[in-house]
């Protein structure tokens, strides 16, 4: 980080610190003062210092607030942007869809701490050693080198709490059945959510009563440190009484408190040191999908990727241009993940991918936007036309559509097959020479999914377009001419 950009906030920040030291001190030498009934001009310049005290540290707690505030909100954006660039990068894990919520989950409280480092660390941590360092100096006449004991308070707060372990209960058992239960929310509704209650209330009071008894365990180490703290400004305060007069020692006592409230902090931004520093993403692998060019449509060398164990070892494949074929395998051979290479949503583990061309893909999982037929193909396909969207929906059977229509929350509004039709059809109204459809016949009847396939090829004729249909349908083998087992 740039720590010049923190130099405005940690200059008010320190400047509020020591005008509320000033603000004590005076206030107690005019106390101290006023019971030996001094000239009234003395008292005359007392009252003034503390006004002034006051003014000054009303208007720089202003200004450490306002320039403390406007660093952080920069920072943050700067901070969300740089963040959410990333994770669009390597979205969809490999690891599925709960380890993309650990990661959001991450990369989120990574976001929120690092808000908090320059508050919560920074500043106190900065005027803490600036404060020590100025009443140390302005000690040593007095107590020599016991005036050293304020350093000694100062570097033994921040070592004793970096050794102990941060107070911070285990939510992981907690959130892990969270995610685990939202990804099937949809068999819960079905067969009946309250084993899932019991088993959520169970984790949720496991991870509250750990935290629980950590909070109070921090309570207890804070206060302990108060103490510490407390007992060795006593002790200084002992050794200024053998060697100034009453008023000063009034005076010191008070600047005491006010510096006892400023290293108070230390713990808690030693906690909160540990906790950035700590922040790591989940072990996924960011390398962005390389496709090299290629005068076939698809040429796949050596291919091996996998997730827990592999998909494909030295997997290799040849598809010309113009050519129509259906990949056909066993359920979890890896047909869909093929896709997903293809489309460099995942990128090989080893291997080479080369693509002669555009490629537009479309699966049944494929997410619909919660807005017309119309706004979907406007927002995949910039300035696409209505006549081009309407010879998309008539090659997949949906001509007879409003297009204005709203259609739910990912096409909730669509029966299975309407659905999966859609999708073609988005898939369709792209310029690529490569379409990829997965399952394409999915919820349809047979005379509907013989008229799609149909359409398709005809319409992949048209255009030259290499046609790849993955699909467990053994009725269109035949009429796509050539068959890629997977296995």
């Amino acid at each position: 980080m740039n720590f010049k950009k923190f130099l405005p906030a940690i200059v008010a920040h320190l400047s509020a610190a020591l005008s509320e030291i000033l603000l004590m001190a005076s206030a107690a030498w005019l106390i101290a003062s006023a019971a030996l009934h001094p000239p009234l001009s003395a008292l005359s310049v007392g009252i003034t210092l503390v006004r002034t005290a006051g003014i000054s540290r009303a208007v720089l707690r202003y200004a450490d607030r306002f320039l403390s505030h406007k660093i952080i909100f920069k920072l943050l954006d700067n901070l969300r942007e740089k963040t959410f660039l990333n994770a669009a990068k390597i979205f969809p894990l490999k690891s599925g869809r709960s380890h993309e919520g650990e990661l959001l989950h991450t990369l989120t409280v990574s976001a929120d701490l690092l808000k908090d480092f320059l508050p919560r660390v920074v500043l106190p941590l900065s005027t803490a050693a600036l404060v020590t360092i100025l009443l140390t100096y302005f000690l040593f006449a007095p107590l020599k080198f016991f005036a050293l004991t304020l350093p000694i308070i100062f570097f033994a707060n921040i070592l004793l709490a970096a050794s102990i372990k941060n107070f911070q209960a285990d939510d992981s058992d907690y959130r892990e059945k969270i995610l685990d239960l939202s990804d099937g929310r949809d068999e819960l509704k079905i067969f009946g959510t309250t084993p899932a209650e019991k088993i959520l209330d169970t984790a949720a009071e496991n991870f509250g009563a750990e935290n629980f008894k950590l909070t109070a365990r921090q309570i207890n180490f804070d206060t302990a440190f108060k103490i510490f703290g407390a007992a060795g400004f006593f002790f200084m305060l002992l050794k200024l009484a053998a060697v100034v007069d009453t008023i000063a020692l009034t005076v010191w006592t008070l600047i005491f408190l006010a510096t006892l409230e400023i290293f108070s902090q230390l713990p808690s931004a030693v906690r909160t040191w540990k906790k950035i520093r700590a922040v790591k993403l989940p072990d996924e692998k960011i390398f962005p999908a390389k496709i090299l060019p290629t005068d076939k449509a698809v040429e796949i060398k050596n291919l091996s990727f996998g997730y827990d164990k592999n998909i494909f070892e030295n997997f290799s494949l040849t598809i010309e241009r113009g050519e129509r074929l259906a990949i056909v395998g066993e359920s979890g051979a890896g047909k869909t993940t093929l896709l997903y290479l293809l489309t460099k949503l995942f990128p090989p583990d080893a291997g080479t991918i080369s693509l002669g061309g555009k490629i537009s893909a479309a699966t049944f999982t494929n997410y619909i936007f919660s807005a017309s037929i119309r706004e979907n193909f406007k927002m995949l396909h910039e300035n696409i036309s209505d006549e081009k969207i309407f010879s998309a929906l008539k090659l997949c059977g949906l001509e007879n559509f409003d297009i204005d229509a709203p259609i739910g929350e990912d096409g909730e509004n669509l029966s299975g097959g309407e659905r999966n039709r859609l999708l073609v059809a988005l898939a369709v109204a792209k310029d690529a020479e490569i379409l990829i459809l997965d399952e394409p016949t999915a919820g349809l009847d047979k005379i509907r999914a013989e008229k799609l396939i149909a359409n398709l090829i005809d319409d992949a004729q048209k255009k030259n377009r290499t046609l790849i249909v993955i699909t467990h349908d053994s009725n269109y083998f035949s009429e796509l001419g050539r068959i890629e087992l997977v296995h």
